[in-house]
């Protein structure tokens, strides 16, 4: 008998406006966290980085859903204290806070715990629901019928929080248990989505077949939509058989320079840490020096340099075991890769010369690269399927 997991696919943008990421987020196969800091002279990617650590600690070991409700709700007090920490050393990070929302999942049930405006949603059978309620100003005259959806969303105190984790206050955590069913769609997202785009849009863009060009259209629907803010977006299906991807980190809780500032606090030790994406020019830049700096001290460089430079390579190949396109972590060659993610393009369904080249890798000079590399090869395989008979295409090849 196969035990359900979620299969994940998570991403961080800082957005078009910003000039640093507040967001973090963690997604497993059983627990997906996504937290938007807040305020404090730019701190609020540690209360963000903090409170998504306590989380991912708390929910570690837990056996039964019931019992992960009161254990997230005990790592807020944590991510509190912890929060209060940073602030009593350093007074100029005052304000600084953060919302969190967290599903955990076990056996048929998904655990819910929230606090602030970021949200989880489902997708079930066509169907968009909003699972989380925002502890806004707004969100209270929504209740009160004072105003509409429609206006909240254009409200100038729309952001105007009644509920955070800031370490001063105590905060009530909304908690509940629902029902999950095998084919189920979850998303986790800070408000740089679900604030800046509508509901219609999202359902839209979840609704792509494959996980990480679905993130991808929520993503470029919200920065062509203006980025305004920071944008973290995990999209999770619950399968009932699949392989267990290694864990991942992304935005502020991805940043080694936060894990620095926050020396008291346990980042998970075996995730994939995936750092918010900065501009393109820079990107490449940064990675031309990396690759001069490497070439030049390569004899000298030892074991970290190589570990440092294998963990910046990334590659598109086949997944042995499904024959599944998949996205890899290091280089091509025996125990230099580490797999990251298995997309749903089979690599058969391919075209001859896409397959061949999957075959033989294509290598990438991002993450956020490699996950443009599959999106093309999923909309290869669409076109083959619309048109069978082109050339290439595995109904018309010998």
């Amino acid at each position: 008998m196969t035990t359900p997991m979620l299969r994940f696919a998570a991403r961080c943008d800082i957005g078009k406006i910003r000039k640093n990421n507040e967001d973090s987020g963690y997604a497993s196969h059983d627990l997906l966290v996504v937290a938007d800091g807040m305020g404090g002279h730019e701190a609020g990617e540690l209360a963000s980085a903090a409170t998504v650590a306590a989380i991912v600690q708390a929910a570690a070991n837990f056996e039964e859903v019931d019992q992960v409700l009161e254990l997230l709700s005990d790592a807020v007090i944590t991510s509190g204290e912890y929060i209060a920490d940073v602030v009593a050393a350093n007074r100029e990070f005052a304000g600084m806070g953060t919302t969190m929302t967290a599903l955990a999942f076990r056996a048929d049930r998904i655990a819910v715990a929230h606090v602030g405006d970021s949200r989880a949603y489902l997708l079930r059978d066509s169907h968009l629901q909003q699972m989380t309620k925002d502890h806004t100003f707004v969100q209270t005259l929504v209740d009160a019928g004072e105003i509409t959806r429609e206006q909240a969303a254009v409200h100038p105190r729309r952001n105007l929080m009644m509920r955070a984790i800031d370490g001063i206050h105590a905060v009530e955590v909304d908690l509940s248990v629902r029902e999950a069913h095998v084919g189920d769609r979850f998303l986790l997202c800070s408000d740089g989505l679900c604030g800046v785009i509508s509901d219609s849009v999202i359902q839209e863009c979840l609704s792509v077949a494959d996980l990480t060009n679905a993130v991808t259209a929520l993503i470029d629907a919200a920065l062509d939509a203006g980025g305004p803010d920071n944008v973290t977006v995990i999209v999770a299906d619950l399968i009932d058989t699949g392989i267990e991807s290694d864990p991942v980190i992304v935005g502020a809780a991805a940043d080694v320079d936060t894990h620095r500032r926050l020396p008291g606090v346990s980042f998970p030790e075996e995730a994939t840490l995936i750092p918010s994406e900065v501009p393109h020019v820079i990107t490449n830049r940064r990675r031309q020096l990396i690759t001069a700096l490497v070439t030049l001290s390569v004899a000298a460089a030892g074991i970290a340099v190589g570990l440092w430079w294998l963990a910046n390579q990334w590659f598109v190949g086949v997944y042995p075991a499904t024959k599944a396109v998949a996205i890899y972590q290091g280089i091509p060659v025996a125990g230099l890769s580490k797999l990251i993610e298995v997309s749903a393009v089979n690599s058969d369904d391919l075209p001859d010369y896409e397959r061949n080249q999957v075959i033989g890798t294509i290598s990438s000079a991002s993450l956020a690269d490699a996950h443009s590399t599959v999106s093309q090869l999923s909309a290869r395989v669409l076109a083959c399927k619309t048109a069978p008979t082109s050339p290439g295409c595995p109904a018309v090849s010998p």
